[in-house]
């Protein structure tokens, strides 16, 4: 039997990084020989994104850079990139297209199948829950690739986390388009609180992380659970823009008095909560005032850190015919922000020095171990004897330069019971 072998490349966001593990354990599963990326292979499969222009040029190079190093080797070019560009495919030197849908298929398999997760080298494991958005927010191309919204459900995540579970992990990292939507296709508006107290019973889980939550979707039944000792004190809640003239361009289903409501009240459960989000700098007929508005609401809010991204236009989508604002107001805007979430993220971290908190160990390369709080300060302290997954008590001495430094003070053993 010529058994036939694989590597993989993901492009793009958490989901993207959860379904190319999962696929490679369906290819596995499958027969498949599955070959470390850089590694010659009968087969390159690329997991893509689209979400900007970006995305889909740096899938373009890697693909030329490929067919270049390795030119025996079959490419497929899977997910969201081929989803938005199938029917005008020509350009793109690629022996296989694959979409969303047929990524899973080529391998006999289907988004909601109970894959089996291999052991990885990772201390958290990531949890698709739910895909698809039906926002349809002017700017964004991603409902028209990922579909309606539609929730796993909630006996197929429990038996997926039993099984990281049995690997070994202790935390899990909860994942989707639209998180904050799950259920609402069971007609459930709580199902997402629902399904974390689910988790928080299992003893073995010690950190439940939320990838990233709309704050039109953050209930008060999710508020207070934010308090609870195994929800991690980090919470990714868009924005886009702190000017409600832009916001309701954008056709976002919130203003600023809302968000700041919903900051307030998480902040009443948990005071040291940190606090990330997206910004868009040049939305077309952002002007000066709106962009101003967003910088003082930023500060406002108090962020630990902001991602920003310059405005990309996505076809198909309502924003794509706007005049666009000149690239090197944007670029200005966008180091403005840059600049704005160092600061923020310094002061937020400087407000640990001295404090004693838990880090769960990621890396311990040649004596320096480097680990995570549960409110995502990456805390780098010397010692050479704890080991990946590991969870240790650190004292924090010194924040420099968007790092964070401490010294161990004692390990931490949990005991299931």
């Amino acid at each position: 039997m010529n058994i036939k072998s694989i590597s993989f490349f993901t492009f793009g966001c958490k989901i993207n990084q959860y379904e190319t593990e999962k696929i490679k354990s369906l290819a596995q599963k499958e027969g498949w020989k599955v070959e470390s990326f850089g590694e010659e292979a009968d087969y390159i499969f690329i997991n893509s994104c689209a979400v900007t222009h970006i995305a889909e040029r740096k899938a373009r190079r890697l693909i030329k850079f490929l067919r270049n190093k390795f030119p025996n080797s079959k490419i497929i070019l899977a997910g969201c990139y081929p989803e938005r560009t199938k029917k005008n495919s020509s350009t793109l030197d690629v022996d296989i297209l694959l979409d969303n849908k047929e990524k899973w298929e080529f391998f006999n398999g289907n988004e909601l199948s109970f894959i089996p997760s291999l052991p990885q080298e990772r201390t958290r494991a990531l949890v698709k829950i739910q895909d698809g958005c039906n926002q349809f927010c002017t700017y964004c191309i991603v409902p028209y690739l990922r579909g309606r919204e539609r929730s796993k459900p909630q006996d197929l995540v429990i038996q997926e986390i039993e099984n990281l579970i049995s690997l070994g992990y202790k935390e899990i990292v909860l994942t989707g388009v639209r998180l904050g939507a799950y259920g609402h296709d069971f007609q459930d508006k709580d199902a997402l609180s629902k399904l974390l107290q689910k988790i928080i019973q299992y003893p073995e889980i010690k950190r439940i992380r939320l990838s990233s939550i709309e704050p039109m979707d953050i209930t008060p039944s999710l508020i207070e659970l934010s308090g609870e000792e195994k929800i991690c004190k980090h919470w990714h809640i868009p924005l886009q823009s702190g000017d409600d003239e832009i916001l309701r361009k954008m056709k976002r289903r919130y203003d600023t008095s809302y968000y700041y409501e919903i900051i307030q009240e998480l902040r009443k459960k948990v005071p040291y909560i940190a606090i990330a989000t997206d910004i868009i700098v040049g939305y077309p007929e952002e002007k000066d005032i709106n962009f101003q508005n967003t910088v003082t609401f930023i500060k406002k809010v108090g962020f630990m850190k902001l991602h920003v991204f310059p405005f990309s236009p996505r076809p198909g989508t309502q924003a794509e015919e706007l005049t666009l604002l000149p690239p090197s107001l944007v670029e200005e805007r966008k180091k403005t922000l840059i600049s704005l979430s160092k600061d923020l993220w310094e002061k937020y971290a400087g407000g640990f020095l001295g404090k004693e908190m838990e880090v769960l160990v990621e890396e311990n390369e040649n004596g320096f171990a480097e680990g995570l709080t549960d409110n995502y300060l990456k805390v780098v302290f010397h010692d050479s004897s704890v080991n990946k997954g590991d969870f240790v008590k650190i004292r924090i001495k010194e924040v420099h330069e968007e790092r964070v430094f401490g010294e161990k003070i004692r390990d931490i053993l949990y005991i299931n019971s």
